[in-house]
């Protein structure tokens, strides 16, 4: 009955410490390159992997107006919450402008994420294994191998022209990025 309890009472403490851990890391976590995501400046180039895909070079993406919502790791809530707001809300800018959500999942989790949601109107873009994008920006979170959940609008020539960094665990404006998004193209369609 004793081990019982004492084994009881270390999974309690594993438990506490692997879910308290991570939302301290989450909400304590600060961009070591601050000033390379910042509105008016160049999207850093990296080969990031699609399913079924060669690599897709950032730069290749250049000609369309894109909403890029990063997130640590699909199949968890918020994660999921985030990208089918997107998905499912989005007033039919998926047809105007590409986008994509960013994680460090392989384009296997992605793939059946997707297919398991009924997503096919992003497309899923993966920086695992080398973490080339979170490198570069300083989005990736050290010793957890996931990404800093931040939403972006990059304009047609990878400019960025929107971003969200989100402090803690919550979401991210989705209305605020998405009329960023509508205003850009309306300015675009206009210009044209």
């Amino acid at each position: 009955m004793k081990n019982l309890k004492n084994n009881q009472t270390i999974l309690i403490m594993l438990v506490t410490y692997f879910f308290l851990f991570p939302l301290k890391t989450f909400t304590n976590a600060t961009i070591s390159s601050p000033d390379v995501l910042q509105v008016g400046k160049p999207l850093p180039n990296a080969n990031l992997k699609a399913y079924g895909k060669m690599d897709v070079n950032l730069n290749k993406l250049k000609g369309k107006i894109k909403i890029i919502s990063i997130v640590p790791q699909l199949n968890t809530p918020v994660c999921d919450k985030q990208t089918h707001v997107f998905s499912e809300t989005n007033g039919g800018l998926d047809k105007q402008v590409d986008i994509i959500t960013l994680s460090t999942n392989t384009i296997e989790e992605q793939h059946l994420f997707a297919k398991k949601a009924k997503i096919h109107n992003l497309l899923f873009l993966s920086d695992n294994p080398s973490y080339q994008f979170g490198k570069k920006t300083g989005l990736l979170i050290d010793g957890l191998g996931v990404l800093r959940r931040t939403v972006m609008v990059v304009d047609q020539n990878n400019i960025i022209q929107y971003i969200d960094f989100v402090p803690g665990g919550g979401l991210p404006n989705i209305k605020k990025a998405l009329e960023a998004a509508r205003n850009l193209l309306d300015q675009t369609n206009s210009k044209g």
